[in-house]
């Protein structure tokens, strides 16, 4: 049987166990939603998962914080980047079509399309209102916190009218 470590208290999970359970909870909402969802074989995809719903397929990679990052900035903070052993290669189309971060504390989520990172580092405010108009660093992401729709295929009624057309020729 493997000793625990002496610096970590009982009942402490790890990092690797937390990002686990974020994985979990994922797969959990994403099918309350509705959201099809199916783990590539391996870990050697840049995704943790795919999506299908209807005909439209994602790559998904979750991301978790369980802790703000500290005193002197508000907010929780996800890396979004290829673990490595030092520093990590940001994500970018070739990889993966969404984040979903994982805000452990609050029970939120944010579903981020990976072309609007700004950087490899994502600063996140759940105590803010969604779309609020603020300074603070990060409050850009709150548009996509809860956006699962953005997972989902559109419905016909919110399909423009120019596919309607196409569809039917």
């Amino acid at each position: 049987m493997k000793k625990r470590k002496d610096y970590l208290p009982a009942g402490h999970l790890g990092t690797k166990r937390m990002g686990e359970l974020a994985e979990l909870a994922f797969m959990y909402r994403a099918a309350s939603e509705g959201i099809g969802v199916a783990r590539p074989y391996g870990d050697s995809h840049a995704y943790d998962f795919l999506t299908q719903h209807g005909r439209l397929l994602a790559r998904v990679q979750v991301k978790s914080c369980y802790t703000l990052t500290n005193r002197r900035q508000s907010g929780f903070t996800i890396l979004a980047r290829h673990r490595m052993s030092r520093g990590g290669v940001a994500y970018s189309l070739e990889d993966i079509d969404f984040i979903a971060a994982y805000v452990a504390p609050c029970q939120t989520w944010y579903v981020i399309p990976i072309e609007v990172l700004k950087s490899i580092s994502i600063r996140l405010h759940p105590g803010l209102c969604p779309g609020g108009k603020t300074k603070r660093a990060g409050a850009f992401y709150e548009t996509y916190r809860e956006a699962w729709h953005l997972l989902k295929e559109p419905q016909a009624s919110e399909t423009p009218e120019h596919k309607k057309h196409d569809a039917a020729n």
